[in-house]
């Protein structure tokens, strides 16, 4: 009997995308490879620790049940200036789940990666509690409340480390696969276009059928959007004003402005529209290209022409809220940063999850994903069995 070959699971950030692990992890487990260690990030350090703890099968069943009406009961608002949602439902779910669980009694050793803003470095769970390890690794900057323990601010690990390969360097194993639920991709791929045909008729129809129940997604996102507006609307003009005589928010890089008319007067100056550039800002300014010449890059264009416009036919509508910015400006931060983690750490098995299949908050949407992440694991484990058997 041939000896069955050992694997380690790099599972990456992502949010909702992070769904496809399961199936990456399940693939893997049908073909018959021995999971001998995880490192896990944000939703990968989620997936990886219930997996180890023996309840992914329970924890598929659950969210593959979630509308997003039900995703949307798990919100727990906050009005705390460190996060909007505290994360106590979801937390108690996983507790129900897997129970007062510590890393080191975990039949297969786990890395949960966070990230400590006081020290500006990567944090490393490999003991202690699951659930608390699961908890600062998924804390978004600004969207999930971080963990506060030890003199450290513990917020999601894919801030520094979105494709945590390095905590399995020194794994004893066959082979490294390493899942980036961030990928960029040339094409905006929906989730439908990257399924299998029978797959994706499936999730359509389960999307249609969800539509036609009480409004639909887009009147959830309205409502998520609406909701986060209130959590990161800016100040209002009076908290800008010092009643107890303190210094109030100034404009540029968080500096403080000192209480006075004079400072206020000047901070009005700065935000109306016609203020005059300061002494010294033409020089600050871009040379121009010539007369009636417009610059962009390195190429001109007449001025009484337009710009050659790109139009991506299959691009949507752009309808963003605050949380929409912060998402996207997150994932984008995370997939260049695991193009220089691949790059430095190159698994020998690379399954990619473009971030474009959803929004990193379409948590209704796992058993598409799931799916996906088994679909894209299998293409990539035959690329890999067919090299080796060469």
């Amino acid at each position: 009997m041939a000896k069955r070959k050992t694997i380690a699971l790099a599972l990456g950030s992502g949010g909702a995308r992070g769904y496809a692990h399961i199936g990456v992890i399940e693939e893997v487990l049908a073909r018959g490879y021995d999971i001998r260690a995880i490192s896990g990030c944000s939703m990968g350090a989620l997936v990886g620790g219930i997996h180890a703890a023996g309840k992914l099968d329970a924890y598929r069943d659950w969210v593959c049940e979630l509308d997003y009406f039900d995703v949307l009961r798990l919100v727990d608002v906050t009005w705390s200036p460190m996060g909007a949602i505290r994360a106590r439902r979801i937390m108690d779910e996983l507790e129900a789940l897997i129970g007062d669980t510590r890393i080191e009694d975990l039949p297969i050793p786990v890395t949960t990666v966070a990230t400590d803003l006081i020290a500006q470095k990567e944090v490393w769970f490999q003991s202690g509690n699951l659930l608390e390890a699961i908890r600062a690794s998924i804390a978004v900057p600004g969207v999930i409340t971080p963990v506060q323990r030890d003199r450290k601010v513990l917020v999601d690990g894919g801030l520094m480390n979105p494709l945590p390969i390095t905590p399995l360097v020194a794994a004893h194993v066959d082979l490294v696969l390493a899942v980036n639920a961030t990928a960029h991709s040339p094409r905006n791929q929906t989730l439908e276009q990257m399924l299998p045909p029978a797959d994706a008729a499936e999730e359509e129809a389960r999307e249609a059928a969800l539509e036609a129940r009480g409004g639909g997604f887009s009147d959830w996102l309205r409502g998520v959007r609406r909701g986060a507006e209130r959590i990161f609307s800016a100040e209002k003009e009076q908290a800008l004003e010092d009643q107890q005589g303190m210094a109030f928010a100034s404009p540029v890089g968080g500096v403080p402005l000192p209480p006075g008319d004079a400072s206020r007067l000047k901070f009005e100056a700065l935000k109306s529209s016609d203020a005059e550039p300061a002494p010294g800002a033409e020089a600050l300014a871009e040379p121009q290209a010539g007369a009636g010449a417009v610059t962009q890059g390195k190429q001109q264009w007449p001025a009484n022409e337009a710009e050659p416009e790109q139009i991506d036919e299959n691009a949507p509508e752009l309808a963003w809220g605050k949380l929409d910015m912060m998402m996207r400006s997150f994932d984008i931060t995370q997939a260049t940063l695991a193009k220089y983690k691949i790059a430095g750490y190159p698994p020998d098995i690379l399954v990619e999850i473009p971030k474009t299949v959803c929004g990193a908050y379409e948590f209704h949407r796992a058993a598409g994903l799931i799916k996906l992440g088994r679909h894209l694991a299998a293409e990539a484990l035959d690329r890999y069995e067919k090299g080796s058997d060469g």
